[in-house]
């Protein structure tokens, strides 16, 4: 593995985990909250976290390329 995959891979496995977590916090918060808007924050994490995700699985994707198109010598 280049350096260059090593760094993808790693930011793709942070930004996956960063968003998993922001989807836990967002559920946790929007089902503890008894108003329906009050609690803005939760709405944000649930709204930002797939978007994380997702990033992080394109982040994944090109580690993955990368790492089947570099040359081994």
């Amino acid at each position: 593995m280049t350096t260059v995959t090593k760094r993808l891979a790693v930011v793709a496995v942070l930004l996956i985990t960063v968003g998993a977590i922001l989807l836990s916090v967002g559920a946790i918060g929007f089902q503890s909250d008894k108003q329906a808007d009050a609690n803005i924050g939760a709405g944000f994490a649930l709204l930002a976290g797939p978007y994380i995700v997702g990033l992080g699985l394109v982040f994944a994707l090109s580690a993955g390329l990368t790492h089947l198109t570099t040359r081994r010598r």
